[in-house]
Formats: structure tokens, sequence, C-alpha cells
């Protein structure tokens, strides 16, 4: 099987969009992530994918805390903004325009998302070129009651 035809079909399949934080004390970051899951009921917990290589994973392993944020239809600008690659040392959470305010783990909460998980982090699991975050939901809270963004209205991760 070709790395194009396992992409074709894996564009088939709807993912909500999210942006992750994590960190603590003024050292954050925000990522862009449509792989997330729901991992157990008891206790609550979920996962997030994360590709090995990205600056944020050296939070994750230090704070060990995270935060889900599930955006919005409206919110594709704010997606594409904590997509962007960062380099060490840049706070994409830093924009004027990122509402916020912390979560009880110390991630930040986007208070313009629709809802949120706050996570303290249970494991890290090496998953092919991902790490598995997985994370026991500490808070969770519904913010609007708008539609979720969806990775099917032209959002896509591709692996480069």
């Amino acid at each position: 099987m070709s790395k194009s035809d396992f992409s074709d079909v894996l564009a088939k399949i709807p993912y909500g969009v999210s942006v992750v934080t994590t960190g603590r004390g003024g050292v954050e970051n925000g990522l862009t992530v449509s792989w997330m899951s729901q991992v157990s009921f008891d206790p609550p917990m979920l996962m997030v994918a994360v590709d090995k290589l990205h600056y944020s994973v050296d939070l994750f392993r230090s704070t060990k805390n995270f935060c889900v944020n599930l955006l919005g239809e409206g919110q594709i600008q704010l997606a594409g903004h904590f997509a962007k690659q960062a380099i060490a040392g840049d706070d994409k959470l830093t924009r004027p325009d990122v509402a916020q305010r912390p979560a009880d783990s110390g991630a930040a909460i986007l208070t313009e998302s629709v809802a949120y998980f706050d996570c303290e982090i249970s494991s890290i699991v090496e998953a092919g070129d991902h790490l598995l975050v997985i994370g026991r939901v500490e808070d969770a809270g519904v913010l609007t009651d708008g539609a979720p963004l969806r990775s099917d209205s032209g959002l896509r991760y591709r692996k480069k």
C-alpha cells in the first residue's frame, strides 16, 4: 500500500479539531490536533496523538498536563494559528485575540472554544512517528452551544 493511498482513505474520516495547550508558569504552548479520542469512562481519560518531533513534547513530559480545547465551526483561523510550527521559546498563546484563562492544571483554557478537557498526564506511549499522550480528565466543561469544527471542513493533517 502506498502512503498516498493510506492518506486518501484517512481523509474520509471526520475528526474534531482541537487546540491542545500545555505548560504552566509562563512556559506554555498550544498545537492544533485532530487525533483525539476518549480512552476510558472510569476513570475519565482521553488521548491525543502528537508528532514525536513537536516542540511541545518536552512540555508534556516536564509539566505532565494538557488541556484539549474543542474548536467551533467559525474558528478555522485559530486552528491555523496553532497549527504553525513553533520554535523553542515561541509562545502562540500571547496573541491578544486568544482569550484564555488558566485551568486547574496550569494549561490554558481557550474561553471562546466550544468545550474543554483539563487533563493530568497518566502515560505517554510511543506509536510509530507519534506519541499517544494519555491523560486523566480532571475537569471538563461546555463553554458554548456552537457546533464543533471538523476536519472535513477543509482542515487535514498530512505528514510531510
